[in-house]
């Protein structure tokens, strides 16, 4: 891949496309507890690993509408939220391009304003439970689409055995007639032909969650979207993770 600009990153969290009020992400990635084995026999350090973390520093311009970043860091009734926070950054606006993935709770918030500036927002998400990964897009930012639609297929090159998990975000929705509903479905391939799920999901409305699959995972990746409806949209962005 090329090397890329600010510009083509995005925010993600629980379904919500806070890019346009974010300007900056800072210390995005993980770390991992280093322990000092070394004996008296040994004339270098030894190490082992341990627990691995992750965390990432939002900073936003301060806007309250419904949606936007102050109401989406203020969800659990106008104070941080306790829940976990789905979030999936791409790194790049096409689809291929690496992104991170990670489930979180938000550790703090805080407005800062004075005159002659605009009124500004921080907050830091630190990973809880399951370890930060590099993902990899199949969705350009994010797909629109009004019809059942199969994306652009991704080429990993080789499959993989230890199955990986994938992070999705409907950032809009609508659904009238029929079931009422959208299934999203994140497909492989072994010969870039004929495409199975790996993983699949049904969606009625905004939201966004990480799951796990196992087993044989092949090289050609791609999303597939159904609309179980007589009409409707949706706006989604989808990263995965091999194992």
């Amino acid at each position: 891949m090329a090397k890329e600009s600010g510009l083509n990153v995005r925010l993600y969290v629980n379904g919500y496309d806070l890019s346009g009020d974010a300007n900056a992400l800072d210390g995005l990635g993980y770390t991992q507890e280093l322990f000092d084995t070394t004996t008296l026999s040994q004339s270098t350090v030894s190490r082992i690993a341990g627990r691995t973390d992750g965390s990432c520093s939002v900073s936003a311009y301060f806007d309250a509408a419904s949606a936007h970043i102050h109401a989406v860091m203020t969800a659990n009734s106008g104070a941080i939220p306790t829940t976990n926070q789905n979030v999936l950054i791409p790194l790049g606006g096409s689809v291929g391009s690496d992104a991170t993935g990670f489930i979180a709770k938000e550790g703090d918030y805080a407005v800062s304003g004075a005159i002659g500036s605009p009124v500004t927002v921080s907050a830091t998400y630190s990973v809880d439970g399951v370890e930060p990964a590099m993902a990899t897009m199949v969705t350009a930012h994010d797909d629109a689409v009004t019809s059942s639609t199969s994306g652009t297929a991704v080429d990993d090159s080789a499959s993989s055995s230890d199955g990986g998990s994938w992070f999705y975000q409907i950032l809009s929705f609508s659904a009238v007639g029929g079931n009422a509903r959208w299934h999203i479905n994140l497909q492989h391939s072994s010969d870039n032909s004929t495409y199975t799920d790996v993983s699949s999901a049904t969606v009625t409305g905004i939201g966004a969650a990480r799951t796990e699959f196992t087993g044989t995972f092949n090289r050609y990746v791609k999303n597939r979207v159904v609309m179980d409806a007589s009409s409707g949209a949706l706006t989604f962005a989808i990263g995965y993770i091999r194992g």
